[in-house]
């Protein structure tokens, strides 16, 4: 489980998350959304440690790690895969030095041993042993973001962020792209964190939170969402005007 308490991040003059009080449930897939700007990736970015928070808890079962050591840090963080948003692939390199990259570092590693890695985790993002030697410029980009997942699982991770992981994507491709995601959550029993503007994802999700203003206006389980009288999450899904959040929802159905 991860607990994120009054959760404070400020560059500068400006303050990005407000307070984010938030709880990801062990084994489950969470979505985080919110209108571009808001500061979701940065959120993402602090849970895993790549951005440190200006004040607040980052409780990874139970232990701060915003407290803890520099080993002792070391030891949570290969808990975390992280996804990128453009996979972030290495152009110079094909796709089995892409996934196997940390595992090459690994002097201790035969090559077989590594080869045999690889291709376990292509077969679990739905990749032929054919994609092996071919290098990103001649994937697709459904392609890309399958192999930018297999690299994240090469680490055995219990945590996998993703940040907008569909992103450029068809509509066809996108909804491969979150059957996948459902699948290793189910398959492997990891807790998942996405960070998305894809309304598709709330079919294969388990709970949503809505990041408005820095602080988490909303949380709730998926499935229920579209009922929701929240006005915050009635503006977002339904894509309204912007402007000032309506105190009553009936007032925004009069509109329509």
């Amino acid at each position: 489980m991860i607990e994120l308490v009054n959760l404070r991040k400020q560059f500068g003059a400006k303050e990005v998350t407000k307070g984010v009080n938030l709880v990801i449930p062990d084994g489950k897939t969470t979505c985080i959304i919110g209108r571009s700007g808001e500061g979701k990736s940065v959120l993402l970015k602090q849970m895993i440690g790549l951005i440190p928070p200006t004040s607040g808890k980052i409780l990874v079962n139970g232990v701060d790690v915003t407290q803890v050591s520099e080993k002792q840090f070391q030891y949570h963080f290969k808990q975390f895969g992280y996804v990128f948003q453009f996979a972030a692939l290495l152009d110079s390199l094909n796709v089995f030095e892409n996934i196997a990259i940390t595992l090459l570092e690994n002097a201790r590693m035969q090559h077989a041993d590594v080869l045999k890695i690889v291709k376990q985790k292509l077969a679990l993002v739905n990749l032929s042993e054919e994609t092996l030697y071919k290098y990103p410029s001649e994937l697709s980009g459904g392609m890309k973001k399958r192999v930018g997942l297999a690299r994240t699982l090469v680490s055995n991770p219990n945590i996998i962020l993703y940040d907008e992981p569909t992103t450029g994507l068809d509509p066809i491709t996108s909804r491969v792209i979150h059957e996948l995601i459902r699948d290793m959550q189910v398959k492997l029993g990891l807790t998942s964190v996405i960070v998305t503007h894809d309304v598709e994802m709330f079919e294969f999700a388990d709970y949503v939170a809505l990041l408005h203003d820095g602080t988490i206006k909303y949380y709730g389980e998926a499935k229920t969402i579209w009922e929701s009288d929240n006005p915050y999450i009635y503006q977002f899904i339904r894509g309204l005007i912007e402007g000032p959040i309506q105190a009553e929802i009936p007032h925004i159905r009069d509109k329509f």
